[in-house]
């Protein structure tokens, strides 16, 4: 940005009398000793702030003959409020994180109950064949199934009844998350049905969670995608991972059309 050191000027004006010297300035210019009265300081130690605040870039001191006339520096505050204004926009993952955080305390209160069926659809703007791969290519789907700030560390899938599902999903921090299942069914560009949870400290399923992926041509090359999770046997201290169904696979699925090359839908 163009203006004063934003950490430089934070750091001049955090100190408890640069401070009272700005608020001071902010309604109004004063000499340097009608500031040092103001803030019952010698003037050679208000001198020394002056000079310090002069130095970061938020005031200006006015050598008028005889006289030093302090005032705020407006454009470099009217720069530093569009840095923190920049700040104060919201972020792609505010919302997220709020939900996330409020889906957790009702699952922990109880209020999301035991065994639940979460229904996910979308339009694709691909055929039906190409989701299908997308989906079971375990190279194109580890491109899409991992939300924000997750990579796929490892993936194993494939559209064989009775195969076995392992995905690892690795944070910023190095923290992995195992999940495993199994493929029930497996009707080429038509349906997946599969098992897949994530696995808790001690190894086991947190929860059953059985997955049933429908897919269907539609007008115009687009495939209707719909995803239906059925969860039960929830064990204790799985509310996190839990709650975490609706808006992670929300994530993942809009990372999919995206991959696919745009789409939307609704899950309930």
């Amino acid at each position: 940005m163009n203006g004063p050191d934003v950490q430089r000027a934070l750091a001049a004006v955090a100190e408890p009398t640069r401070f009272r010297i700005v608020e001071l300035l902010a309604s109004r210019a004063c000499t340097v000793g009608e500031v040092a009265e103001a803030i019952g300081a010698l003037q050679p130690q208000t001198t020394k702030h002056l000079q310090a605040l002069e130095a970061a870039g938020v005031i200006r001191v006015h050598r008028l003959g005889r006289r030093r006339v302090a005032r705020l520096d407006r454009e470099a505050f009217a720069a530093l409020s569009a840095y923190f204004g920049d700040l104060a926009r919201p972020g792609a993952d505010d919302a997220v994180l709020e939900d996330y955080e409020r889906a957790i305390l009702a699952e922990e209160a109880g209020a999301g109950g035991a065994d639940r069926l979460l229904r996910f659809r979308r339009t694709l703007a691909a055929e039906p064949a190409a989701v299908w791969v997308a989906w079971t290519d375990p190279a194109r789907a580890a491109r899409w199934w991992a939300p924000p700030h997750f990579t796929v560390e490892r993936l194993e899938l494939s559209p064989e009844p009775g195969a076995t599902i392992h995905l690892v999903l690795a944070e910023g921090d190095g923290v992995r998350y195992a999940s495993e299942g199994r493929v029930e069914a497996a009707d080429p560009s038509r349906r997946l049905v599969f098992s897949l949870a994530p696995l808790g400290p001690d190894g086991a399923p947190l929860f059953a969670a059985r997955h049933t992926l429908s897919i269907a041509g539609a007008a115009a090359g687009e495939t209707e995608l719909e995803l239906t999770i059925d969860v039960s046997a929830v064990r204790s201290g799985a509310a996190p991972a839990v709650a975490g169904l609706e808006p992670g696979w929300n994530q993942l699925l809009d990372a999919l059309a995206a991959s696919l090359g745009g789409g939307g839908g609704d899950s309930h």
